[in-house]
């Protein structure tokens, strides 16, 4: 029987051969931080809304993340997210965890992991989020797919919202969203399916139940980097709402759909009007828990008319304030909102977006 041993210099070869692949590995990566704050205050004045409580929300979200970076497409993301209420008399009321991994080329984007809504869901409106998700609940946690360009592209998303326990409920997300637009003319939709289903072991008297939303639009939009920018469009909102333990409790609400918005100069206007059957049927049974959007909707006509200025607007610093008119019930329902958002990292500059009006350089 033969046997083989490594001489001494074989083993320095080895060795000498392992640390030269992992020191080019590490010269092949790139390292990056950034650290985010994030400040919102909202308040409504819906007192005389059936369907809403006047309330002011208001909240510090501190967001520091580092990421490592290889071959310009691919990076691992990790930080933590430390959300302060003022007036609430602690220092930290919630503390949750961003961590994802990310591809990046020319025409697709994947991320799998916990990341930031707002990054990638930033076509979906208050129909389908409203801003109390917006402000609490900032991060999905699943999966997400865009192929194509700001203009022309579509999407496919999963986000694990809720896990079954003993004493908790399963509850989920699955969307499809895109665009294509060819000169002035454009057509989008935005879509998902809420998945609300019993606790593990299963609760008796629980069931399943589906809030399925779709929006569909076209329309013409006009866009400057620092000029005049506008957008008219019409369309439908479909849905499908129902409680699989009852036949009878199985609801295709649809209405009519449309979209106004107009900005120069950082002072703009945005409208959204729906006009058709009420939503949210089964609001008084489950209330938020199956139900993520404006609950306005619940009215059968609704009207959100939202006018703000970006009080600045650079690569590090925006400031926006919003005064928000809902027309609803028959009344004009009052909102004012405040959103400051400042961040600093060792990103190149190159990566980062220029000022998109020149006079807003208070912060440069």
């Amino acid at each position: 029987m033969n046997t083989r041993k490594d001489t001494p210099n074989a083993k320095k070869i080895c060795l000498f051969t392992f640390v030269a692949l992992i020191a080019s590995t590490l010269q092949a990566q790139e390292y990056y931080w950034k650290v985010g704050l994030d400040y919102f205050f909202d308040n409504t004045e819906y007192e005389n809304s059936s369907f809403l409580d006047s309330e002011t929300m208001n909240g510090i979200w501190l967001n520091p993340m580092g990421t490592i970076e290889w071959n310009d497409k691919h990076s691992i993301n990790a930080g933590v997210n430390l959300l302060n209420i003022p007036g609430m008399g602690k220092a930290i009321n919630t503390v949750d965890v961003t961590l994802y991994y990310q591809h990046t080329s020319p025409n697709v984007l994947f991320r799998a992991g916990s990341f930031p809504r707002d990054e990638v869901l930033g076509n979906y409106n208050t129909f389908f989020f409203k801003d109390s998700i917006n402000h609490f609940t900032p991060l999905m946690r699943g999966v997400f797919l865009q192929i194509g360009n700001s203009r022309n592209f579509f999407n496919a998303w999963f986000d694990r919202t809720g896990y079954p326990t003993p004493t908790s409920r399963e509850h989920f997300f699955v969307g499809l969203s895109g665009k294509a637009s060819s000169g002035i003319f454009f057509a989008d939709f935005q879509s998902y399916m809420f998945h609300y289903s019993n606790t593990r072991p299963a609760t008796p008297g629980m069931g399943v139940s589906e809030n399925l939303q779709l929006q569909a639009t076209v329309g013409i939009e006009h866009e400057r980097d620092e000029g005049f920018k506008g957008l008219v469009a019409v369309g439908t909102l479909m849905g499908y709402e129902r409680d699989r333990r009852f036949e009878n409790e199985l609801y295709k609400p649809v209405g009519f759909v449309a979209r106004g918005d107009a900005e120069i100069w950082g002072i703009g206007t945005k409208n959204l009007l729906y006009i058709g059957d009420s939503r949210m049927r089964l609001a008084d049974k489950f209330g938020g828990d199956l139900y993520w959007g404006t609950q306005f909707l619940r009215a059968g006509s609704y009207l959100k008319s939202e006018w703000y200025i970006r009080l600045v607007e650079s690569e590090k610093v925006k400031v926006r304030f919003n005064c928000n008119l809902h027309f609803t019930e028959g009344e004009v329902l009052l909102q004012q909102m405040l959103t400051v958002s400042a961040s600093i990292s060792n990103l190149a500059p190159e990566r980062e977006k220029k000022t998109i009006y020149p006079w807003m350089k208070v912060f440069d």
